[in-house]
């Protein structure tokens, strides 16, 4: 008897990541409007308070350790609650780089406000809108930046 091969499923997945993709789509709009063109460290900053903008509390803090080569930055939870906030752990190199650290910060926030669901492609999406960038320039700054910190 030959054995048949199964066949590709459509996964809700599919679905799900369009959705997560279109709601940060939506949400970096409405950021954007709120917030203004001219996003800077302070604003970001702000934005962080603002519970329209951001589902849970931040914290950022500037490490070396626990940073992954390669990567400029980590998002913990505080806890098992998610209300209690997250922080985000931003690779010390950036500490007194105000100019880069908006991008870098946005980028991180997708896994705040959509947890796992969260990919690489609604973090660009995300960034990019709320910055009023071009996609791909947005990334080419992102991975620019990470060559920075590692000396790359």
């Amino acid at each position: 008897m030959a054995q048949q091969t199964p066949k590709v499923k459509k996964r809700a997945g599919k679905v799900i990541h369009s959705a997560v993709s279109q709601h940060a789509l939506e949400k970096a709009k409405e950021i954007r409007t709120r917030y203004g063109d001219e996003i800077d460290y302070r604003t970001v900053l702000n934005m962080l308070e603002d519970r329209k903008s951001v589902r849970y509390p931040v914290k950022i803090r500037f490490v070396s350790e626990g940073i992954e080569p390669g990567m400029f930055a980590k998002t913990e939870p505080i806890s098992d609650n998610p209300e209690d906030g997250y922080t985000i752990l931003l690779h010390s190199y950036y500490k007194n780089r105000h100019d880069d650290i908006p991008a870098l910060i946005l980028y991180q926030l997708v896994l705040v406000n959509y947890g796992d669901l969260a990919t690489a492609n609604d973090a660009e999406i995300f960034g990019a809108t709320v910055l009023g960038m071009d996609r791909d320039a947005y990334y080419k700054q992102i991975a620019s930046l990470v060559d920075a910190a590692w000396g790359c």
